[in-house]
């Protein structure tokens, strides 16, 4: 899924946009979109570790 957040935003896509796509696939919050908090949180730690290599 990640992957597919960091393809949206590098075609320019926004992040509140991008999180109406996804759904939540496990846990309490199933079939709902993540928050758009979330998405930023995820491509955050994300490219935190691409620095880190």
């Amino acid at each position: 899924m990640l992957l597919f957040v960091r393809a949206l935003r590098d075609k320019g896509v926004p992040v509140p946009e991008i999180a109406r796509k996804l759904t939540i696939k496990t846990g309490k919050n199933i079939g709902k979109n993540p928050s758009v908090a979330s998405v930023y949180r995820a491509l955050a730690a994300n490219d935190s570790e691409d620095i880190d290599c």
